[in-house]
Formats: C-alpha cells, sequence, structure tokens
C-alpha cells in the first residue's frame, strides 16, 4: 500500500485523490521536492521523488497536475507518442521528454510522470519559473531555432490559403456560434459579436472573433504560401523545462511537455506566438492594462521595438520578444528570404489565432482574457496594413483606455463599462513591486542609468 500524500497538502483535492489512485496502481510512493511552476491556470509542475515500493528504487521525474482537456481527442499518451514517432529522431530523443507511467486521471484530474533519459532533473525549471532578462531572452530565442530549424526541419507548404482559413485551422471550435468568445464579447465586453471594428487606445483595430469567421469581410486580401508541420498546441510558459550551464550563460537542457493538443499538417508558428501571448500575460502582474496594451499595440506595428519606446517596467518583456522575434526574422532570411512578406504574414495570422485562444480560456482572469483579445486585435491590424485589407468603415462600438487602469466601450454619445474589474489601487506601505523593477533593470547590461 503506497504512503499518505502529507506532503501535497496544499495543492487542490482533485489533484490529491489523482496522486493517491497512481500510487495504488503503481505501487509507488511521490514526494516533491521542489514546486516547478503552480497554479495560476490550475496546473501543478514538480520534480518529485518517486520510490518504487516492490523494488526500493528511487526516480526523480516531473509531475504535471493538469484538468483534462474536453476537446482533446485522443489520448495524451497516444498523442506524446505520435509526436516523438513523427519527430526528427535527435530532435525527439534531445528535446522530447519521455512518459515514465501511464497517465492516471480520476474524474476530471490528471497526472503526468515525465522523465528525461540520461540526466539529472535537479536544475531544470519550467520557463514560467525564470525570471531574469537575460535567461529569458535565451529561451525565447532556442524556442525559435528548435521548433523551425530542427523539429520542423522537413516542413512542406500548402499554396495560395487564404488568410481566414487559416486561422480557423489553428482555431477550430473555438470560432464556433455561442462559443466561450462570443460570449466574452457579449457578456463581459458588452460587444455584439458580429460588430467589425473596435477602437484601442485610440487606434481603429478589427475584430478578430468575426474576421476569423467570414472570409468575405477580407475583401480581396490575396492568399499566402503557407508553412506546414508539427504544432505542439499548448506551448505556454509551463510546457518548456530548461536547464544552464554552471555559469548560468548557456543553456545545456531544453525539453517540452504536454503534447495533449499536438497535430501535425498544421500551419507553423502558432506556438511561437501563443508562447509570446502566455509571457506577456505574465507580465499583467507587472503593470496596468493601458501600459500593457500601449507595448502590445506597439509591437504589432513593427516587429521588434526599441525597449526605451515602452513602459519602462515592460523594458524588459520587449527585449525578451525582440530576442524570438530576430531570431524568427534569420530563419526567415536563411530558408525563405523571397516568401519573407507571407512568412511574417502567417506569424500575424498566428498572433492572431493565439490571443483569441487566450480570450476562449474561461479558468483565466477577465483581465487576461481581454488582453488575449486586445493582442489578436492588435496583430491582425498588422496584417490589414501589410497586405491591403482596409479596415472597418463603420466602428459603432469604441474601446478605448480612457483611465490608467479601467477600460469602457463607447458608442455615440455614450459610455458603457467594458468590464466590471476593480481599478488596481496604488499600495500606501511595502514597495516590493518597485524593488523587482530596480532590480531588474540592474541586471540589464544596456541600462546606464537607474
Amino acid at each position: 500500500m503506497a504512503e499518505s500524500l502529507e506532503h501535497f497538502s496544499t495543492i487542490p483535492t482533485e489533484y490529491q485523490n489523482v496522486l493517491r489512485l497512481a500510487q495504488d496502481k503503481f505501487n509507488i510512493e511521490i514526494i516533491p521536492l521542489l514546486e516547478l511552476k503552480g497554479g495560476r491556470t490550475g496546473a501543478y509542475l514538480f520534480l518529485v521523488s518517486v520510490s518504487l515500493l516492490q523494488s526500493n528504487k528511487v526516480q526523480h521525474l516531473i509531475l504535471k497536475l493538469d484538468h483534462k482537456s474536453k476537446k482533446s481527442k485522443e489520448d495524451e499518451l497516444k498523442r506524446h507518442g505520435t509526436a516523438f514517432k513523427e519527430a526528427p529522431s535527435e530532435f525527439a530523443y534531445n528535446h522530447i521528454a519521455g512518459l515514465a507511467f501511464e497517465r492516471i486521471e480520476l474524474n476530471e484530474a490528471v497526472a503526468i510522470f515525465y522523465s528525461i533519459a540520461g540526466q539529472s532533473l535537479n536544475n531544470f525549471k519550467s520557463l514560467a519559473d525564470y525570471q531574469q532578462q537575460n535567461k529569458l531572452e535565451k529561451i525565447f530565442e532556442k524556442t525559435n531555432k528548435l521548433l523551425l530549424g530542427e523539429w520542423n526541419s522537413t516542413s512542406k507548404f500548402e499554396k495560395a490559403l487564404h488568410p481566414q482559413r487559416i486561422i480557423a485551422n489553428w482555431l477550430g471550435y473555438r470560432l464556433q456560434s455561442g462559443g466561450n468568445i462570443e460570449q466574452f464579447l457579449e457578456d463581459n465586453c458588452k460587444i455584439p459579436n458580429d460588430i467589425a471594428g473596435l477602437m484601442v487606445h485610440g487606434h481603429i483595430l478589427p475584430n478578430p472573433l468575426i474576421y476569423s469567421r467570414k472570409a468575405e469581410l477580407w475583401e480581396k486580401a490575396r492568399p499566402i504560401d503557407t508553412v506546414i508541420g508539427f504544432q505542439h498546441g499548448d506551448l505556454n510558459i509551463s510546457n518548456i523545462l530548461v536547464k544552464f550551464n554552471e555559469s548560468d550563460n548557456e543553456i545545456t537542457g531544453y525539453y517540452l511537455i504536454d503534447f495533449a493538443l499536438f497535430k501535425s499538417g498544421m500551419p507553423l508558428f502558432y506556438d511561437l506566438r501563443y508562447l509570446e501571448v502566455s509571457y506577456l500575460i505574465r507580465e499583467l502582474s507587472r503593470v496596468s492594462l493601458s501600459k500593457w496594451v500601449d507595448m502590445v499595440t506597439r509591437f504589432a506595428e513593427k516587429d521588434i521595438i526599441d525597449p526605451y519606446l515602452v513602459p519602462i517596467e515592460l523594458a524588459g518583456a520587449c527585449a525578451v520578444i525582440n530576442s524570438g522575434r530576430k531570431a524568427f526574422g534569420s530563419w526567415v532570411e536563411e530558408f525563405y528570404p523571397s516568401l519573407s512578406d507571407d512568412m511574417w504574414g502567417q506569424s500575424w495570422l498566428a498572433a492572431v489565432a493565439a490571443g483569441l485562444n487566450y480570450c476562449n480560456k474561461t479558468a483565466v482572469s477577465e483581465k487576461e482574457r481581454l488582453a488575449g483579445l486586445i493582442f489578436s486585435a492588435a496583430y491582425l491590424k498588422r496584417y490589414h496594413s501589410v497586405f491591403g485589407v482596409p479596415l472597418p468603415v463603420e466602428v459603432k462600438y469604441l474601446n478605448t483606455i480612457s483611465e490608467p487602469e479601467e477600460i469602457n466601450i463607447q458608442t455615440a454619445g455614450h459610455s458603457i463599462p467594458k468590464h466590471n474589474l476593480p481599478s488596481e489601487s496604488t499600495p500606501f506601505i511595502g514597495r516590493k513591486k518597485e524593488l523587482k523593477i530596480i532590480t531588474d533593470l540592474l541586471q540589464r547590461e544596456e541600462v546606464r542609468l537607474v
């Protein structure tokens, strides 16, 4: 009989129950050594010590606790195996974590145990655990290089695809009538889902939901040649495990986990943009939504921007995104220079889909879903401006940031609250946030004066 789970007493009961089932089924004892990530969207990640009670052997594994995906048609074990089998063999061995046990489910809770062949797990952390700007820049650069240059080294093309079709391919059921995105627009934002235009922070932006549904709104937008390959499907900041060397200046281990949404034969770049939006939404904890939107709209106007042009609290995040974008640009210039417009265009469409997917998530806050919607709309405008798609000529509902911490929907002569989120208060005592900002600035080589 496996031991009790007293060391997991702080996690939700549903996860304790699924771990008890795992201990009984495999005759093991599980003790957490380090929490790698936890909680914000309901998922937890641990480095654990697992004892095999029959043989008295012990091994270190990565444990992920999450909720079962209602939309996943296949078992994660099968998808993981498919991803490993179809990937180039060297990439699969070096960068796809193995499954140590059969996936365990109990009601809606899931426990998954990952192993990494031939390496100690002690110094591996999820991307979500890293805060230092220089390390994050290296991780984003590495991710672009690995996913494009190695994992998808045998990618193919589908020629002349309509942009709306590409977005719909990524989002699928999320665009359905009555779905989470539509309900968020109508119930939370008080916006009819078929409104074509929004105004955010003084910018007229197209409504990404309706443009993702209706090809006719794109008018005479030309089709683009689209690169096709492997898609992780949920490449957020918790599904990348990274280890640096002792001097902390070089990545010596990089693994992907959680292939529950893996697909092949998909338009590329979605994973890279989904990683961006998941990282940037984490940065909402540092700044007001209005400052966050200021940076996102700048990125949607220019792919690599000067960190000095964004709010100072987000200068580090700006540099991190720049590092990934530069690696992407280098890949385009090396392999597809004559298709540069189409490659960047596909990347912007991927950002539209990634932002809408975040808006689709009911497990995150209204503020985060709103951020996903704005991220999506801003990149749709980027695509419109480069490929000659006209912006909506009639904007009935204007979406403006009129106060530093609030967003309102405005109609002609009327103002309707966009959401019921409380304004963020300014702390009267304590300066933890300010100290963190200063510490981050002091660690950046390009900052000469604080």
